[in-house]
């Protein structure tokens, strides 16, 4: 054999042996950046790769290439730090959502039609879904609010909150998508709503939220009042006033939240704090409004919760240092409400007096603006006329009536605000109440201070 003999069989065993590494019998091709396949230059077009074979030293190129993609293989399988990676996932392990949810619950592949028949079955509801009006009749004030009842013929019929399914009273202005559905499942402590049951618990599965945002302010056993500003809750506060309009037929406010505060009553269990009711104040009144729209589950009601939270509002009230009154005109069985709440804190009032009391002291004492005071003081025949036309009123009082009202008042409505417990600053700093009568008294204090030292001048 001569040298350029040995020096082109060199050559060749060099190049084969290159192709070889780049050609494995018992994998796919490789590409390169280019997104050409490795070692295939010098490789004629409609050539079959997988049929070339090359000998060296009396082995094929394939075993050699399959055996160092298995090398391979390995190094690629370890780890930096040289330990193998570690074994697959446990399915049935809850490692989704703060560990709230599993594998197997995660995935939504259950959702894609599979088959044929299930595909006939998408198709046929989109397209009785498309049959139907997609714009509502009712206008809307602003782009981003909602149409005024969600279309002709769509009403929610019926929510689930927590444990029970409510029947609604009256129509409240959800999205058409929503209020296409005669159900609708609502989380009972962020207050989202949604269309399909299964979403529903795959949302309670993996909600953080175990009670309303905000601050806590009242605490009485296993009932908490929490603080919830319309500005910073914005969404809370507006799903807030959707389940309000259910029950509500005049409430007119849904989406136009950041003016107001929202006082929502819950109760207390190792689960959370489950949503019972509430009511809204304007931050800014002109009229010292300290309530604007109160609602109590229907699912609570009859517990005393409303009158609970008409008499927490009245504690703010005095909090604050002003008169508060609800902002008019009241419904019915508001009215009804604050007619019961009104006698029974007056004549807490006049019982604890052994002494003559003047109607501003009663104002000053309940937190009630002296219209409210004279309203029920009149509808109960407590107020007489004396010394004519030109002469005053006086308070009529029967202490047996009102000790037998206040025992039939403690026995059907136990529930009591206990004002040491309550954790709470005005949202507005107020001048401190002065009664009008004690105002004017002050003037005349003020006048003739001032007569005084013009005269010592």
């Amino acid at each position: 054999m001569t040298k350029t003999d040995v020096g082109s069989d060199a050559t060749a065993s060099a190049a084969s042996k290159r192709k070889a590494a780049a050609i494995s019998a018992d994998g796919p091709l490789r590409g390169n950046k280019r997104g050409r396949p490795r070692g295939s230059r010098g490789v004629g077009r409609g050539s079959n790769l997988s049929n070339r074979r090359a000998t060296v030293g009396g082995r094929e190129l394939s075993h050699i290439a399959s055996v160092s993609s298995k090398e391979n293989g390995k190094r690629r399988r370890k780890t930096a730090d040289g330990k193998q990676p570690p074994a697959a996932l446990d399915p049935t392990a809850p490692v989704f959502f703060n560990r709230r949810l599993t594998a197997e619950s995660a995935d939504t592949q259950r959702f894609v039609p599979q088959s044929d028949t299930e595909w006939q079955m998408f198709d046929a509801a989109r397209t009785a879904a498309g049959e139907q009006p997609l714009v509502s009749t009712g206008a809307s004030s602003t782009p981003s609010t909602p149409d005024n009842t969600g279309g002709v013929g769509y009403q929610v019929k019926r929510i689930r909150l927590g444990p029970c399914e409510i029947d609604s009273w009256y129509v409240s202005p959800y999205p058409d998508e929503y209020s296409r559905h005669p159900l609708l499942y609502i989380c009972e402590y962020c207050l989202k709503y949604m269309k399909s049951e299964y979403t529903y618990t795959r949302h309670c599965a993996k909600c953080p939220a175990r009670h309303p945002p905000g601050d806590e302010i009242y605490r009485d056993g296993n009932v908490s009042v929490f603080e919830v500003d319309g500005r910073k809750n914005k969404v809370y506060c507006q799903n807030l006033c959707l389940i309000g309009k259910m029950f509500l037929d005049t409430k007119t406010l849904y989406y136009d939240v950041e003016p107001f505060l929202f006082y929502v009553l819950c109760e207390y269990d190792e689960q959370g704090y489950h949503f019972a009711g509430y009511y809204s104040k304007e931050k800014r009144s002109a009229q010292a409004y300290n309530l604007s729209c109160i609602m109590i589950l229907p699912s609570r009601q009859r517990e005393g919760y409303g009158k609970l939270l008409i008499e927490f509002s009245y504690l703010l009230s005095r909090k604050e240092g002003v008169a508060g009154s609800p902002e008019k005109p009241l419904s019915d069985f508001g009215l009804l409400s604050y007619r019961s709440y009104w006698r029974r804190a007056i004549y807490e009032i006049l019982m604890a007096s052994s002494q003559p009391i003047a109607i501003a002291e009663i104002s000053q004492r309940t937190g009630m603006t002296i219209d409210d005071v004279v309203s029920t003081l009149q509808t109960d025949g407590m107020l007489q006329r004396v010394g004519g036309l030109v002469g005053g009123y006086q308070l009529v009082v029967d202490r047996e009536k009102i000790r037998a009202y206040l025992d039939r008042a403690d026995e059907k409505n136990p529930r009591r605000i206990d004002a040491s417990k309550l954790r709470w600053a005005p949202f507005l700093t107020k001048s401190p109440f002065i009664p009008p009568a004690a105002a004017a008294a002050n003037d005349q204090i003020e006048e003739a201070d001032d007569s005084a030292s013009e005269l010592s001048v």
